[in-house]
Formats: structure tokens, C-alpha cells, sequence
């Protein structure tokens, strides 16, 4: 009841505000005609009456008060007759209540409406998802307004700044071609460019009107303290959400496994999120690749948590892979499926650069890891080397480094590409040093010597360079630790990660993983030669070796994940091939983003094209580089929202906020510019006035 009650409160308030006014004024001289019944009337009165009589005897004596009855009929049938013709009068001046003092318009008016087409529009209530609602009342607003009238339609996704408005029937033909995308905008964004909007707008009448379920985490986003609303533009808010519905959704999701092999199990970690107050049971999860299903999971989340899910799939195929996480969940269905995508390695291409060579590593390289196709040049040639051609590179017994071999290797790492290094006998310490301090790893000392040796034993044997080295157990896990003579300490730089797989048992360096740009970097302060160290003879040398360079072909190759409307720049490796990198979706649809090339690497920039959520390759001289998988952010599965109410009191009396009724909608409209005719109800007057005088003169008085 105390809502009922202020609601009416506000609406009388409303009214008391308005005041009413003739449109057609000048017939309010035809007021004068009532000067007409007054005059008959008093004539009648003055007028001697004669009065024959056949007998004398016949005449009665006439009471007083019957002459007094007499008197007041005939001023009450005057009266009735002046208030019937008074009526009839103002009613043809049509009298009218205007809205908030506002002046009729004649003319047209400039409307510009948006409409949030973001995912969560998705979302509905009884009467269907909020975005088919909102274009159903945009069609009731459009034709609410006289032909003279001029639109903008626009979306949330796609503002229309210093744009020329349309005809009604142009406006109605464009609701057609709407659909639901990634949104750019919030209202403080809207409200701060509605200036832009009218740029070109015709009317002196300017009316915005913004239909949206106005979600917490999107449009909602930003404050909206000191927005200045200018007075000439009016602002309507349509609140669409009524409810707020339940939802899980697949808050984000990673692969664990660093080394990737077709056949073997990869691991994955996901996140669900109950977005409601219930608890939801039989959630169903599943993992495809390639379409297929992998994993197969069940689960309950409970009431505003989270729920973390570790699977496992085994690929069966080698090369890029595109996969998906599902999920059943009625009735939002927009954020049931995450798209994901990864690489499983084939015969990769693997750079051997040789300054002081070492016969241990040219002999993995040339004669063992076959899985690898790799190439050995000595270090003099790097210049003649197109570095973009490998995933990764192996420097070996490196005694100096000249600054244009340095500029390459760290955009080499920049742009995803992975190195492993081993120094060399008298090392140029300024120029190593120099490439080291850039890529922020750290900077090498002089080359200590130990004599009698010591043992590289203190070991992260949980890094992911040794899985599969050793057995499943940790307790039965033995390392047979090098023997260091000789090495160069290294200063580690701690501005970047940076992990220490192998140290002395003075926790010195031997072995260090450091992540630099979008590539890996793995440091060796020793030599693979036997005045430095045993290494290159124990049972451990091969298995690291093959598994290191196995990480290093996978970096940056496990996810290639984008969040529409947050894109960010993706740069690839192509060597001199300058041709166009396109985008290509499941159903064959090329996209072209823009793209440019710098040192080898071309980078794309995605935020001018329109792209859907899933899977795409991409694509250069029909040549499959890549494949990239673009997914709704997580704001848009929050559904939190803001209804009228909870606008109003944000508002005040600054916005008109209307509830979502197309004939409410549509007569408001009417009556903001036509105001509120009350000629109906006066002639309604004037019809109970004369059947008041019929009645008074068929009164006999005795």
C-alpha cells in the first residue's frame, strides 16, 4: 500500500504541476454570446404581459411563494443555459493541460533512441529477452510520433556521432538490421555525448531515449556524479529488467600442462560461477576438440561461489586445435560455451647458433631429437638468418654478442620466441652483459673456477622441465647432481619472473628460467664441456635438454585467448612475407584487421572489425598460422541491474524514467506534445447542462 501511495502521491503532484491553456484562444470571444440568453431573459421579465379573462369569477388569488419558485426556475434555466453555451464555447477553443509547463509543438521533433544491444540483453522475463522488448518498443515509440518527426536509431556497440537523422520509415526499416554485440558504451559515456548525437538534428525539440536492462558491471560501470544533463536535451530512461535471473557461467579457464604431445594427457583448470541466491545441482560440463567431446564432468555451485574443476584430455592430433567448454544452463544460454584454442607440436623448426661449439649439443640437435627440425650455423651467419623462421634458438658457447645480433634476439623474445643459452670461454662480459641487463635477466660476474668441484644438487624438481623424467612418486625420485667446476656467477634482475631449476648447493645459478616479453629464457652459467662441468655426460642431460626445448617450442602457444570489446594487440612471427593476415571464422567468413609490420613481426589490431565469440584461424596466403579464440567478457554474465526505482532515486526529477508499456509509452508521448485536450469533457459538461434544463422546465411548481 505504501508504494500505491506514493506513486499516486507523486502522479497528483504531477498534475498540480501542469496547467491548463487554450490552444485556439480567439474563440473565446464567441464567450459573448452569452451576453444573448441574459438579454431575452431580462426582457422577457420587463415585458407587460395581458392577461383576458372570460369571467372575473375564474381569476384566483396566486400565492407569493408560488411566484417566488417561478422566479428561481428562471434564473436556474438561465444559469444552466450560460454554463451549456460557456462549455461549447471553451470546448471548440480546445482547452488542454500542458505537461511541466511545456509549450505545444507543432512542429516535429528530433529523437534519438539507443538501444543496449549487449549479451546480457539476452537475459528476459514473462515477456521474452530484454533485446527483442526493447525493439517492440522502439517500433511503439517511432510510431507514437507525426511524420515530421526525424530519428536516430543506434546501439550500445555502435554510437552514431554527427550523424544525419532519418525519416520514420527509415527508423522503422533500421530496427531490422539490429542485432546483439559487445557494447563499448556506458550511460556516463552516453549522457557525455549526447551533444555529438543532436549535432545535426533538425528540431528545436530533442528527446534521447536509452532502452537497456542497465546492468551493474556494464552500462552501469562508471559514476555518474557531476554528469552535466543540458536542459534543452531531454533524457528518458526505459528500464527493461524486472528480475534477476539465475546464472552460472565459466568465469575464466587455463591450460596446466606446459609440455603438450598428441597422445598424452593435457590438464586444465576451469572456473565456474553461480551468479544467483540458489544453489544449482547437475551442472553438466564438457571439454571438445575439434567438435568431439574430451572430458565429461558434473557438478554442483553453490549460491553466489565459485567452483574450480580440474580436467583432463588427451589430444589426438597434432598442430592447432581449436576447443570449447559447454556448459547446460537454462535459461541463460549466452555464456554456456568458452572457446579455446591450442597447439600441439609438430616437427618444430629449432636454431642451433654455435660461437664455441660444443659436440654434446650438436649431436642432440643434428642426430637425436628428431621430433625437432633443426638447423646449425655458427654465429658469424646469424646476420644472414631470418630469426622469425624458428620457434626458438640455441646459443652455444657464446663468448660475445655484437649489438646487432642483441637488438634481434630481444625482439625475438618480444614477439614470443624462446632462447637457451650457454656461455663460452672468456666471455665478453660488457657486451653479454648489455643484452642480459635489456631483457632484464641480470649480469654475469668473471668465470669462477672450482677445483675440486662442486655438486649442482639443490634442484626444483616440481618444475615442469623435469615431468616425465622421473616416476610418478616424489619419494622415489633421485637426482644424479652435476659436478660444476667451473661457471660464471650470475646477478639475477628480480623485475621479471624468473625461476632457479639448478643451483649449487651455495645457491648460485646453474640453471635459470626467466620469462621475458612473450617468449621464455632459459640461462646456463656453465659450458656443456668437460673443464666446466659432468653434465653433459649424465642420464639427466638428454631428457632436460629434449624437454626444455619442448617448453620453449610452446611458449606463448598454449592459449590464444581475446575478450571482445577488450582487445589487445597480437603480434606473429612471419618472417619477410608481407602479405595480408586475415581472420577466418567456422563457417568460412574472412575478416582483415588492421595490421602492421615492425622488425619482422606483424601485429593486429582488432578493434575496428566486428567479431562474434568462438574460434578463428589465421590465415595468410591460405596458409594456417595460427588459431585464436574470442570470448564475451565475464561482466556481461553478472546480472545485476538497476530498475526503476533504484533509478529514480539516483535521478531524482532530472530523467524521465518510464516503465517498459508500449501504450503508456506512446500516450505519454502524444501528450507531451500535444498536452492533454479537455475538450471532450467539456462538451460533456455542456450535454449535462441543457439535459439539467430539460428536466428544470418539465418541473410543473404548484
Amino acid at each position: 500500500m505504501y508504494d500505491r501511495d506514493v506513486e499516486l502521491s507523486q502522479t497528483v503532484t504531477s498534475y498540480c504541476e501542469n496547467f491548463m491553456t487554450f490552444l485556439s484562444p480567439a474563440l473565446l470571444w464567441g464567450l459573448l454570446a452569452l451576453s444573448v440568453p441574459i438579454i431575452i431573459h431580462f426582457f422577457n421579465l420587463q415585458r407587460p404581459r395581458e392577461v383576458l379573462f372570460s369571467n372575473v369569477a375564474f381569476v384566483r388569488e396566486v400565492k407569493k411563494t408560488v411566484v417566488r419558485r417561478l422566479k428561481f426556475k428562471q434564473w436556474f434555466l438561465l444559469l444552466l443555459r450560460l454554463l451549456a453555451l460557456a462549455l461549447l464555447v471553451m470546448a471548440f477553443a480546445r482547452p488542454t493541460i500542458l505537461k511541466d509547463n511545456k509549450e505545444v509543438n507543432y512542429g516535429g521533433n528530433s529523437v534519438a533512441i539507443i538501444i543496449d544491444n549487449s549479451y546480457s540483453m539476452k537475459a528476459g522475463n514473462e515477456k521474452g529477452n530484454y533485446f527483442q522488448q526493447s525493439i517492440s518498443l522502439c517500433r511503439s515509440i517511432i510510431k507514437a510520433y507525426d511524420k515530421q518527426s526525424e530519428f536516430l536509431i543506434m546501439t550500445g556497440s555502435q554510437p552514431r556521432l554527427n550523424y544525419d537523422f532519418g525519416t520514420l520509415e527509415e527508423a522503422l526499416e533500421e530496427l531490422g538490421e539490429l542485432n546483439i554485440k559487445q557494447n563499448d558504451l556506458n550511460l556516463k559515456d552516453i549522457l557525455e555525448l549526447k551533444e555529438d548525437i543532436f549535432s545535426k538534428s533538425g528540431f528545436n525539440d530533442k528527446t534521447l531515449i536509452i532502452m537497456s536492462d542497465f546492468q551493474n558491471s556494464t552500462i552501469m560501470s562508471e559514476s555518474l556524479e557531476n554528469i552535466k544533463l543540458d536542459s534543452s536535451i531531454e533524457v528518458k530512461l526505459i528500464p527493461l529488467a524486472s528480475r534477476k535471473q539465475k546464472n552460472v557461467y565459466i568465469k575464466d579457464h587455463r591450460i596446466d600442462s606446459r609440455v603438450l604431445e598428441k597422445g598424452k594427457p593435457v590438464a586444465m583448470t576451469l572456473t565456474l560461477t553461480n551468479d544467483s541466491e540458489e544453489n544449482i545441482k547437475d551442472v553438466n560440463v564438457r571439454v571438445l576438440l575439434e567438435g568431439k567431446a574430451v572430458a565429461i564432468n558434473n557438478t554442483e555451485v553453490e549460491r553466489n561461489n565459485e567452483k574450480t574443476l580440474e580436467l583432463s584430455f588427451t589430444p589426438q592430433q597434432s598442430g592447432w586445435i581449436s576447443g570449447e567448454i559447454q556448459i547446460d544452463d537454462n535459461p541463460i544460454d549466452f555464456d554456456n560455451v568458452r572457446y579455446f584454442s591450442l597447439y600441439i607440436p609438430e616437427a618444430e623448426k629449432v636454431l642451433v647458433l654455435e660461437d664455441q661449439a660444443s659436440s654434446n649439443v650438436r649431436l642432440l640437435y643434428k642426430n637425436l631429437f628428431e621430433s625437432f627440425e633443426s638447423e646449425v650455423y655458427p654465429i658469424r651467419q646469424a646476420a644472414t638468418v631470418q630469426l622469425s623462421d624458428y620457434k626458438s634458438i640455441i646459443l652455444v658457447g657464446i663468448t660475445d654478442l655484437n649489438s646487432g645480433l642483441r637488438e634481434k634476439l630481444s625482439s625475438f623474445l618480444e614477439e614470443g620466441g624462446s632462447i637457451l643459452f650457454f656461455p663460452g670461454d672468456e666471455m665478453n662480459l660488457q657486451n653479454v652483459n648489455s643484452f642480459f641487463q635489456n631483457v632484464k635477466i641480470g649480469s654475469f660476474g668473471p668465470a669462477r673456477r672450482i677445483q675440486a668441484g662442486l655438486p649442482a644438487k639443490e634442484v626444483e624438481l616440481d618444475h615442469p622441465v623435469f615431468d616425465g623424467i622421473f616416476t610418478d612418486s616424489k619419494n622415489s625420485r633421485s637426482f644424479d647432481a652435476p659436478q660444476v667446476f667451473q661457471h660464471y656467477p650470475l646477478k639475477t634482475d628480480n623485475s621479471v619472473i624468473q625461476n632457479k631449476i639448478l643451483q649449487l648447493e651455495s645457491r648460485e645459478n646453474i640453471l635459470l628460467e626467466s620469462r621475458v616479453g612473450k617468449g621464455l629464457f632459459y640461462t646456463f652459467t656453465i659450458f656443456p664441456g668437460d673443464n666446466w662441468t659432468d653434465f653433459h655426460v649424465k642420464s639427466i642431460f638428454l631428457p632436460l635438454m629434449f624437454r626444455i626445448t619442448q617448453i620453449m617450442n610452446q611458449s606463448g602457444n598454449v592459449l590464444q585467448g581475446q575478450t571482445i570489446g577488450k582487445f589487445s594487440p597480437k603480434s606473429l612471427r612471419v618472417g619477410n612475407n608481407q602479405n595480408l593476415i586475415s581472420l577466418q571464422d567456422k563457417d568460412g567468413n574472412t575478416f582483415t584487421p588492421e595490421q602492421y609490420i615492425q622488425g619482422g613481426a606483424t601485429t593486429l589490431n582488432f578493434s575496428r572489425i566486428e567479431l562474434s565469440e568462438g574460434n578463428y584461424s589465421l590465415i595468410q596466403e591460405e596458409k594456417l598460422l595460427e588459431k585464436i579464440s574470442f570470448n564475451i567478457s565475464d561482466e556481461e554474465s553478472r546480472l545485476e541491474f538497476e530498475g526503476k526505482k533504484d533509478l529514480q532515486s539516483r535521478f531524482g526529477n532530472s530523467i524521465d524514467i518510464l516503465e517498459p508499456q508500449a501504450d503508456s509509452i506512446a500516450l505519454g508521448i502524444k501528450q507531451e506534445k500535444e498536452g492533454i485536450p479537455l475538450w471532450k469533457y467539456f462538451i460533456l459538461g455542456a450535454l449535462l447542462f441543457l439535459i439539467l434544463e430539460i428536466i428544470v422546465l418539465q418541473l410543473r411548481l404548484s
